[in-house]
């Protein structure tokens, strides 16, 4: 899964906003994360401290979410939030945003009552998110093994339209075991960086006493962290990871060079543990501590997909939020399952594997025939239901790959269609949907812009080419059971006859 901010796209805007600001200050954001155990053994809550300054006007509006992707109370878990400037305390008064349905973020914004004089000091306490909360992205801070984790969308508090900023986090582990070490997506330890203060909400937090892959540095521009007790080797995945994120990086080419990447791990005691999601640069991994298994592998699919949507990206849509699931999360479950089998990292059956869930996840789904709309307004709800997008999306894909093969002669595959689209929007082209169909149009004709519409937007059911996934595998009917009803539909069989290198080549 994925949930973020186009990577690259704030530093034209940088250049801009010093140009405009002459000769004055600069903005800046100081941050303070300071987690604390208030004598306990694990962490319960992060204290924050900041100072905002060069702010233009006299205005100031501060917001955090109400829900985020399904997390819920991030901002009723923010405790003792003071405002001061030269004059003193500055009053607040808050306001939520109309609840989103499906649980979408929506936000509580506190606003000055009074002009403020920069520079402005902010504090408060972010407690964690409690046990038992409903099942979700990892967005919301967990305790685990004496630190903490999450993404800053789960207990930041940040300043609203403030434009580019210098933006400086600095930790302070005072209140944490001796030995105990911090690391954001932007970099180990205090950092400094450039954008909108919205980029510290767009990024994984973890503070302990974490282990680390390399035990310094980087391999390759590619390191990982973890709290708490794995099931299986955290370094070894870790290995195995960035060596499969050096291949993606030559596999799809287009991001020179592949930014520097951290994955962060956490293995939580207590529900909700959350699962795998991506962010600028980074992705997060939240699983249930468990014993160690010397003979047991990581979720090697989810790290392969949550490394892929580095790549992938998204596309622009209308209407409700989360519509563009069809493309950020079925291409990106299509090379999930295609792009690791292709380089030797996983089997051809482990690639058979996916095919199944992909099928089974489509048409053994009550939501299989349900709009894009209708999903995305489903929400968090039902993980059935929001995976939907998932997987007839990358049923479409490899659809769409077999149909572009065919019409060609061999000589063009699905690879070759996206190829100049992903240059054009890293160099920061429109994507959307209308430039997708005039992309699917140009290549297959209106068929193709009339099957995006019906099937991918619409919900009608399809029935993939039988040799969608390549030639060793084939289709036969099959059936799944919704609820108790047999739904009729389809699944690929290998063809045992056909070698593994010819899979490999597809």
């Amino acid at each position: 899964m994925r949930i973020g901010l186009k990577s690259g796209t704030w530093l034209l805007a940088t250049a801009a906003s010093v140009l405009a600001l002459g000769a004055q200050a600069a903005p800046r954001l100081d941050t303070v994360l300071k987690p604390v155990r208030d004598g306990g053994t694990e962490v319960v809550a992060i204290e924050v401290t900041a100072e905002l300054a060069g702010g233009q006007g006299d205005g100031l509006v501060l917001s955090a979410p109400v829900v985020y992707a399904g997390v819920r109370g991030v901002a009723d878990r923010v405790q003792d939030l003071v405002v001061t400037d030269a004059k003193g305390v500055v009053p607040l008064t808050s306001v939520d945003d109309p609840a989103a349905p499906g649980g979408f973020p929506y936000f509580r914004h506190w606003t000055a009552q009074r002009a403020v004089t920069y520079p402005v000091k902010i504090s408060y306490r972010s407690a964690v998110q409690p046990a038992g909360a409903p099942q979700g992205p990892p967005f919301g801070i967990r305790p685990s093994a004496g630190g903490v984790s999450g993404a800053g969308a789960g207990f930041l508090v940040l300043p609203e339209k403030f434009g580019e900023a210098e933006l400086k986090l600095r930790w302070d582990l005072s209140g944490l075991a001796k030995g105990s070490t911090a690391v954001a997506s932007f970099g180990d330890g205090d950092v400094t960086l450039t954008g909108s203060p919205e980029k510290l909400r767009q990024a994984w937090y973890m503070a302990g006493p974490m282990g680390r892959y390399p035990t310094t540095g980087a391999v390759d521009g590619f390191s990982g962290t973890w709290l708490g007790q794995a099931p299986f080797d955290p370094a070894a995945e870790l290995e195995w990871s960035g060596k499969l994120y050096q291949q993606l990086d030559k596999d799809f080419g287009y991001l020179k060079p592949a930014p520097r990447y951290r994955v962060f791990m956490r293995f939580l005691d207590t529900p909700p543990v959350g699962g795998g999601t991506a962010l600028p640069n980074s992705f997060m991994l939240s699983r249930a501590a468990a014993p160690r298994d010397p003979a047991a592998e990581g979720p090697r699919t989810t790290f392969a997909h949550e490394m892929i949507h580095q790549w992938v990206g998204g596309v622009d849509s209308p209407g409700a939020v989360g519509i563009s699931s069809w493309f950020s999360e079925g291409l990106t479950t299509h090379y999930t399952a295609l792009a690791p089998m292709r380089a030797g990292f996983s089997t051809v059956a482990e690639y058979g594997e996916q095919i199944d869930a992909m099928a089974r996840g489509y048409w053994g789904s009550e939501a299989r025939d349900w709009s894009a709309e209708k999903i995305a307004k489903a929400g968090f709800g039902s993980e059935s239901i929001r995976h939907v997008p998932y997987n007839r999306g990358a049923l479409y894909f490899a659809d769409l790959d077999a149909k572009i093969r065919a019409k060609s002669g061999g000589k063009r595959k699905l690879d070759d269609l996206l190829a100049p689209m992903f240059v054009s929007r890293e160099k920061g082209a429109a994507f959307d949907h209308e430039a997708w169909k005039a992309m699917v149009g140009g290549e297959l004709g209106p068929d193709a812009v009339a099957t995006f519409e019906k099937v991918v937007l619409g919900g009608e059911m399809f029935v993939p080419d039988a040799g969608a996934f390549g030639p060793c595998f084939t289709r036969e009917p099959a059936a799944y059971d919704v609820g108790g009803v047999q739904v009729q539909g389809y699944r690929w069989v290998r063809l045992a006859s056909v070698p593994d290198a010819v899979c490999r080549a597809w």
